[in-house]
């Protein structure tokens, strides 16, 4: 199966990570030596290689703008300026049907370690026929931010589930089972989406994923190594802790 361009979200404000975030786009972040989009383009770099990538912008779009042009010319990801935020659904399904081609979509406040993103992309080039695949890990329950149905590797439907940071890591109900929940990273198939409407601010989950679901085949797929979601406090100071310490999640010198 081919990737024909990639697509990394990167048009949030980032209010969970205030102060963080008020002179600096949330994927911009500083982890390590790099910061969360660079490390996302250079894994998309390194293992999709030759796939055009594109990243949306709109919250303090000129530094990401800016970041983008210390990239060699001949490897610089295209720029999707948006004045507002139009919402991950509406880019994604704009993005799918105007280039008319397999995406890959990955959401820019997400860290993986090399080994999470290249087990990932060896698993797509060995897909004989393309698929749609969202990229899934185990959770808790109670600390779950998504909840995926699948039956015996196809996915039937997600739903979203509202956690506090407060409450996140804790188990109010009695429940602790581990439920799959999506990693934020989705493959589009061609086509997909040519009859999809998206509400203008949605988020990827339910609607745009469930469509995919319900109208076709959507593959899981387990991310197994390093991942962390950015997107409050404690998950940033985390990801820093791990970019700074563990070296050898890295086959990229930064």
């Amino acid at each position: 199966m081919r990737i024909d361009s990639i697509l990394i979200l990167a048009a949030g404000m980032g209010i969970r990570l205030k102060p963080f975030t008020d002179h600096l786009p949330k994927s911009l972040l500083p982890l390590g030596h790099t910061n969360i989009l660079r490390n996302l383009i250079e894994q998309s770099e390194e293992y999709f290689p030759g796939v055009e990538i594109y990243v949306n912008a709109s919250y303090l779009a000129e530094k990401i703008i800016e970041e983008m042009n210390n990239f060699p010319i001949t490897i610089r990801p295209y720029i999707i300026w948006e004045q507002s935020p139009l919402g991950p659904a509406f880019t994604v399904t704009n993005h799918c049907n105007k280039t008319n081609g397999n995406v890959l979509v990955i959401h820019g406040d997400n860290f993986f370690s090399d080994l999470s993103i290249s087990e990932f992309a060896n698993s797509i080039n060995q897909k004989k026929q393309d698929v749609s695949i969202l990229l899934c890990h185990l959770r808790k329950k109670n600390a779950a931010r998504s909840l995926v149905i699948e039956n015996e590797g196809l996915i039937k439907s997600i739903s979203e589930i509202s956690v506090s940071d407060s409450s996140e890591n804790v188990d109010q109900s009695g429940d602790n089972k581990l439920v799959w929940s999506s990693s934020g990273v989705l493959v589009i198939k061609k086509g997909s989406l040519l009859n999809f409407i998206p509400d203008k601010g949605a988020s990827l989950s339910p609607s745009l994923i469930n469509h995919i679901a319900n109208h076709g085949e959507l593959e899981l797929e387990k991310c197994t190594g390093t991942r962390i979601s950015i997107d409050n406090e404690k998950s940033y100071l985390a990801a820093i802790e791990i970019s700074q310490s563990s070296e050898n999640l890295f086959n990229r010198a930064f």
